[in-house]
This record gives C-alpha cells, structure tokens and sequence, in this order.
C-alpha cells in the first residue's frame, strides 16, 4: 500500500517516447521537488533508465544496431530515443568517425539521455524535437533506428516521410514494435488484471497498437521504403518476482504506468495478487521468467 501511494502521485500526463537479463527489485521513488519551468521533472525519466532500460531494452538496443548493420563512421539517428539506450550502443559502434544522434519529444527523457551518455564518455549529439519535424537537413544519415516507439506516433505517416528525407539513398532503417498482447506475458497478465475490475487499460493496450506485420509494412512501404521485411523476434526477460515486475512498470514505463494509475489503493493488493496468480507458469525458483515478443522491421532509404 506504501508504494501505491507513491506511485499515485507521480505525473498522469506523460508522453510516450518500451535473451535472459536478470533485473534488481525497483529502488523506491525518490521525494520529489518542485519542477521549474526551466528544468524538466525528470523522476519517471530516471526511473525509466534505471529499472526498465537494463531489464528489457537494452537487450532489443542491441538487436537493432546488429540489424542495421552499424560501423565505423557511419551517421545513425535513434528516433523516440528515450534515454538513449539505441544511440549510446550505436555509438559505440560508429566511433569518432561516425556520429550518433537522438531525438524525443520528452524534454525530461533528453536530459536523462544526455546525463548518461556523458557518464558513459560517448559523444552523442541529442535533439527534443518531434519526429514529425526532425531538425535535419536531406541525406543526413547512413541508418535511422526506433525502438518502440512509433506506434505512439500521432502522425505516423508524416514521421516515416521525414525518416525517408533525412536518410541518404541506401540506408537502412531497423523498427521495433511490441507483436500481439499475448506474447508479451507480462503485460498480458496486468491488462487482463485491470480490465476484469471494469479498469481503461488502454494506455496498457498503446504499446501493442502495431503488432500487425501487414499494417507496419503498409505504412513504411508508403513512405516511400523499399526491401521491407518483418519478422518476431522473442527474447525472455527476468525480474526477481511478479511484484517487482509490476512496481517496475508503474514507476518508469511512460504509458504503461498511465493505465496502473488508475487502480484505487484499495484495490492494488487484490491487482497485484492477480497477476501473480496470471505469471504463476513463468514462476522460475525464486524468481519470474518470461517471453516477450517484438516484431522486427527493415527496409532501405
């Protein structure tokens, strides 16, 4: 009920920028100050990079580099970047004859990116920026990447069109979207868990808006992309419990902890019981095991 109640107060009016990775128990919220018009709240942004990026985006970070074939010197863009997961493993890659480059719409996603990255010694250049306005000039990247975050795209159409601009002729663009519900174990269970309590999971429902392999090769396809190929990918992701996974995802996923927001106090240990009792098959000797499906798109500029 303590957690809850932290949780409760974080912000309802975020944007969205999502093998075996074993992830720590959430650190509890830090006490939040008063937010500056200047300085972004960046609590969720923080919480994002420290519980959600280790235990299962780093992982598909990696997968779409390797995708798109990044190297020495090449210019990648990471659109949606989040924190930066994809840009810092594409820097590591294009080295400092090459340039990695993010942007998001999230001011406080940024100032995270931009804090870790520097951490980490890598120099990547990052934008706030929308993806339907992507402050580039034609031909200006070798390869574009965005991991899960172009189902969230208002105008999705309008984003790949300025993808397709800002690429030079051959690139090759890698796009992740979580596949259907049901291959995503864990969020299944907690979307289940809230609609069984007449509870709105669409904001659980969003990050899954483009599992059709049709509809996502449809709308690159008509940006102008040609060789466009999807496949499912899964991976499995590891957390130390059902009850860590949960708290993970209301403190730092930007959508998802939108919709467990909306579970009354009072009724957050009977939710909560539910999906442990939904996760009980991928129960693994002290520990929660399970699959995550993602579908994997490539084409060229």
């Amino acid at each position: 009920m303590a957690f809850w109640s932290r949780c409760a107060a974080q912000r309802s009016n975020d944007a969205d920028s999502s093998g075996v990775i074993f992830a720590a128990s959430p650190a509890k919220p830090k006490r939040r100050t008063p937010v500056s018009e200047s300085k972004p709240d960046t609590s969720a942004a923080e919480a994002y990079e420290s519980v959600i990026v280790p235990t299962v985006f780093r992982d598909w970070a990696e997968i779409l580099v390797r995708e798109a074939q990044v190297e020495e010197g090449m210019r990648v863009l990471d659109v949606a970047c989040g924190t930066g997961v994809v840009a810092r493993c594409a820097a590591q890659l294009c080295g400092a004859r090459g340039r990695s480059t993010g942007v998001d719409i999230d001011p406080a996603m940024i100032e995270v990116a931009r804090a870790v990255s520097h951490k980490e010694g890598l120099q990547i250049d990052y934008h706030c920026a929308s993806a339907s306005e992507l402050p580039f000039e034609p031909a200006s990247f070798d390869a574009a990447l965005c991991q899960q975050g172009l189902q969230y795209f208002p105008e999705k159409e309008k984003a790949l069109a300025e993808l397709h601009r800002v690429m030079r002729p051959g690139a090759r663009l890698v796009v992740a979207t979580w596949t259907q519900m049901q291959q995503c174990a864990g969020h299944w269970a907690m979307i289940d868990a809230l609609e069984r309590r007449n509870i709105d999971a669409k904001d659980m429902r969003k990050p899954f808006a483009l599992s059709d392999h049709g509809v996502l090769r449809e709308l690159v396809e008509g940006a102008g992309f040609g060789h466009v190929a999807v496949r499912t990918v899964q991976r499995v992701v590891r957390f130390p419990s059902a009850k860590a996974f949960v708290e993970s995802i209301a403190q730092g996923a930007p959508s998802s902890r939108l919709a467990l927001a909306k579970v009354p106090a009072a009724e957050w240990p009977g939710f909560l019981a539910k999906v442990e009792a939904h996760l009980e098959p991928w129960s693994r000797s002290g520990h929660l095991e399970f699959p995550m499906g993602s579908n994997l798109l490539s084409a060229r500029r």
